[in-house]
């Protein structure tokens, strides 16, 4: 068992204070429940008790030390965290997933160890998704997946378990679902467990110890009797109700009274617990034909609970790179928000590309200062297209060349900046809708402005989705790809130690496109300029003229303890009606990581897969577009 506690916690946002001189301990094997309403802090609380949110004052202690001591490995060994909207890369499978809890346990030279695999068993075991390990986080239901992060977090093996909402947008009996398994890793091994629940009546059932916040500050804790009273209701929730013992657990539960309804004669009692002086303001109740549009008590810090934010930002250079890339340097204020807090490597983000007729600021609920309706945000996307693209924009995926804190002595402004390449690929004879980007970044220039859709760096880490270059304990690498993937591969590359080795094929239109790449590492880079030649030609002869000469070293043992060569036949994926996107953490010494024209990318996986033999978890495949389509 482990003691977390907050001592004098100050955290802000900017200069925005959220949480203000905040003391609190969470019992040492027990399950805490912090609960108060929507903005009051409480997610907050939870994220700088976990490290994600560095105090403007204050600290945090883990058994007497302060968190921000701990080295990270250290950390993440005995405090674990669940935030409250996960991300997890396309095409991970169940299993893939939870087996990411033991990274913590693994040393500078990472093996798997029969106790790696126990942890890893005993966690889908756990939480009833051992049926579901070769299934993809995408096909399960709400209720499914928060169970296979939960095992993720149970496989790390930690004192503390700290959960952000963790039933949210799930129904009753998923949500009933959830808490058992957390209830029951609790009562078989005395972790300590943080919870925020915004459900008062699934709090009182399932705490032990229950914390109210309300303006980022206690307003009382205890037992789930003492708290929740009608005073509190009142004082936090700005809610009348009744309280009334449970019919089936005897814990308090919260009866909201209607309007025009009163409560049933009760003896009012002293509430025992020291509270603030101030009251609350008193809301109506809404009707049910009141909750379409969101008040606004209901609306809550887009920086606080949007792992995607929408910058906008100002182009403070361009610089061509040949003939056919241009380099767009972009500053921002809002950019000290943007990040996993980690080497972008191959992070990919959406730059908005404005539409000639804009009538409003689309993506306002989520800019960084922005407020949003987390019960709605989630449909932000349908939403959006929903608009015509003369007003909306069109979105592009782009790679983050570059990233540089404000005071970078590389950077134009006083800013934060990125920079992002951008291939001319344009169209002789334009088409309603297509090349929109490619015409937007041939006619920009200094001063103008341009929205990116990216990570809140506050909510996520290097384990962010939009990132697929992850080669496990791989030595030797190979990065397969065209123009569109130069960025990322020159970005890979600089993140690159000196332990590792292999090489880099990068096809370009022509011989002007090659650019000076920095690397540690021993990767050697091929320049593949195709002076005409049909696209992916001289991509594909390399790869393969390469591989001949070191497939048989590079085969070997599966992941899952088959011989690689003995793999089921490769499914096809028709890149007409489907995007062609596979990958995964590699295993073993060796790691391919190929990106680009789809038709190009699903040739070599065949290759490299069916016809080589290579384990198909060693390598990640991703068609970043399909020739004769729109850029996307």
């Amino acid at each position: 068992m482990a003691l977390i506690e907050a001592q004098h916690l100050h955290l802000a946002y900017d200069r925005r204070e959220v949480v203000r001189d905040l003391t609190l301990s969470l019992p040492e094997g027990r399950i805490t429940i912090i609960v108060g309403a929507n903005g009051s802090g409480k997610s907050t609380l939870l994220r700088g008790m976990s490290r994600l949110l560095t105090p403007s004052s204050g600290q945090v202690l883990l058994d007497g030390r302060d968190l921000h001591s701990l080295r990270g490995k250290e950390l993440a060994r005995r405090l674990g965290l669940l935030p409250q909207t996960p991300i997890a890369p396309d095409g991970v499978t169940v299993r893939e997933l939870v087996t990411r809890g033991r990274f913590p346990h693994q040393g500078l030279f990472p093996q798997w160890t029969e106790a790696d695999e126990r942890a890893v068993a005993e966690a889908l075991a756990a939480t009833r998704t051992d049926e579901l390990q070769e299934r993809l986080l995408e096909e399960l239901s709400g209720g499914q997946r928060q169970r296979v992060w939960i095992a993720m977090a149970l496989a790390q093996q930690t004192e503390v378990l700290l959960l952000d909402e963790p039933t949210t947008y799930l129904d009753v009996t998923h949500q009933l679902e959830v808490l058992d398994v957390v209830r029951d890793l609790n009562r078989e091994r005395g972790t300590t467990v943080g919870i925020v629940l915004h459900d008062l009546n699934l709090a009182a059932r399932y705490a032990d110890h229950l914390v109210a916040v309300r303006d980022g500050e206690i307003h009382s804790q205890g037992s789930p009797a003492a708290v929740i009273t009608e005073r509190m209701a009142h004082e936090v929730f700005a809610l009348d109700a009744h309280i009334a013992p449970d019919p089936v657990t005897g814990t308090p539960m919260v009866l909201p009274l209607g309007r025009d309804r009163t409560a049933p004669p009760h003896r009012h009692e002293e509430d025992p617990l020291s509270t603030t002086t101030e009251t609350a303001p008193m809301t109506e109740p809404t009707t049910a034909t009141e909750t379409v549009t969101a008040t606004a008590s209901e609306l809550v810090p887009a920086l606080e609970h949007s792992s995607m934010l929408a910058f906008e930002l100002t182009v403070a250079a361009r610089r061509s790179l040949g003939p056919s890339l241009v380099r767009f340097t972009f500053t921002s204020p809002d950019l000290e928000h943007f990040g996993t807090g980690s080497h972008p490597l191959d992070l990919r983000v959406k730059l908005v590309i404005p539409g000639p007729e804009a009538s409003a600021d689309h993506f306002a609920p989520v800019r960084p200062g922005g407020m949003l309706n987390p019960v709605t945000n989630a449909e932000w996307y349908r939403s959006w297209l929903q608009i015509d693209p003369t007003d909306r924009g069109w979105m592009r995926t782009y790679t983050v060349r570059e990233q540089r804190a404000a005071g970078h002595p590389g950077n134009i402004s006083a800013q934060p900046e990125i920079d992002i390449d951008v291939v001319l690929h344009l169209d002789p004879s334009p088409q309603p809708g297509q090349g929109v980007a490619a015409r937007w970044a041939q006619d920009a220039q200094v001063g103008d402005t341009v929205s990116l859709l990216g990570p809140n760096r506050h909510l996520v880490g290097p384990e962010y989705g939009g990132i697929e270059f992850r080669p496990g304990t791989a030595r030797t690498v190979l990065l397969v790809g065209d123009e569109t993937a130069l960025p990322a591969i020159g970005s890979i590359l600089e993140a690159l130690p000196a332990t590792i080795s292999g090489h880099a094929l990068i096809e370009v239109p022509e011989a002007g496109d090659q650019q000076q790449l920095l690397t540690r590492s021993g990767v050697q880079v091929t320049w593949l300029p195709r002076e005409g030649r049909p696209h992916g030609e001289l991509l594909d002869a390399a790869v393969r003229e390469l591989m001949s000469e070191n497939a048989l070293a590079f085969r070997g043992t599966a992941a899952d303890g088959t011989d690689a060569a003995a793999q089921p036949e490769l499914e096809d994926v028709d890149i007409e009606a489907t995007m062609l996107w596979e990958t995964t953490t590699g295993h073993g010494s060796f790691y391919a990581w190929l990106a680009g024209e789809a038709g190009v990318i699903k040739t070599l996986r065949r290759h490299l897969v069916s016809e080589l033999g290579l384990d198909r978890k060693q390598v990640s495949f991703m068609g970043y577009w399909r020739l004769g389509r729109p850029e996307h």
